[in-house]
């Protein structure tokens, strides 16, 4: 399948540079656009201090992966919303992320809230614990 634009989640752990690669993989063929994006589900208000430092973790990722990266973005939220919203305003046609198999992910998944309502094709990535 062709995609245009790829958008990956990553939580900015030693996992996301595989989750980058998964992304590349998807997007190299047609020399898609990837955009990265990290959300900051545990806060409720912007600390730009913090904030700061995660943009700077994401910029670090994108320089390094490799590829060109269209777009990074911090955002603070739901997940499942802030994916469904980005696909929706940037003609994201591809979604990357990760899941572990452990008792927490089983509970608390994102998984199925991005399934019912991102309008693109998802790609979910198995991450050993």
């Amino acid at each position: 399948m062709s995609y245009q634009h790829v958008l990956v989640t990553v939580d900015l752990s030693d996992v996301s540079k595989a989750l980058v690669d998964k992304a590349i993989e998807q997007a190299k063929p047609d020399n898609s656009k990837l955009s990265i994006l990290y959300v900051d589900e545990s806060h409720l208000r912007d600390d730009p201090k913090e904030t700061a430092h995660l943009e700077a973790q994401l910029q670090h990722l994108a320089d390094t992966c490799g590829y060109p990266v269209t777009d990074t973005a911090v955002v603070i939220g739901d997940l499942h919303m802030k994916v469904a919203g980005l696909v929706e305003t940037s003609d994201i046609d591809l979604v990357v992320c990760g899941h572990h198999h452990s008792l927490v992910s089983r509970m608390f998944s994102s998984v199925p809230k991005l399934v019912n309502n991102v309008k693109a094709d998802l790609l979910v990535v198995y991450i050993e614990s």
